[in-house]
């Protein structure tokens, strides 16, 4: 008989079972739960409107590791839009005070 190619296969979890059991994918779930009760305590002492731009730094943060660990190539045009998002950051801080 031929092997379900089914997300959901049977027997001990299947595919679904594996990749729920994935250190990789645990520690993912993990550190994005842990993001966002950062976020959540941030946007309680700071208004939102400060908060959520400077989520933007992250793409910052993306690219510098990507390239370190990941050998990633960022091509000038990829920094350029990096620096412009941080750019807009820094107005977005400074317009508030």
């Amino acid at each position: 008989m031929k092997e379900s190619s089914s997300p959901v296969d049977s027997g001990s979890g299947g595919r679904l079972g594996r990749i729920l059991r994935n250190p990789r994918v645990l520690g993912g779930v993990f550190l994005q739960a842990v993001y966002y009760v950062l976020l959540l305590s941030l946007i309680q002492k700071a208004p939102v409107s400060l908060v959520v731009p400077m989520t933007g730094f992250g793409y910052v943060l993306t690219a510098f590791l990507a390239r370190v660990f990941l050998g990633e190539p960022v091509s000038p045009g990829r920094w350029a839009g990096i620096f412009l998002i941080t750019v807009g950051v820094v107005f977005i801080s400074r317009a508030g005070s």
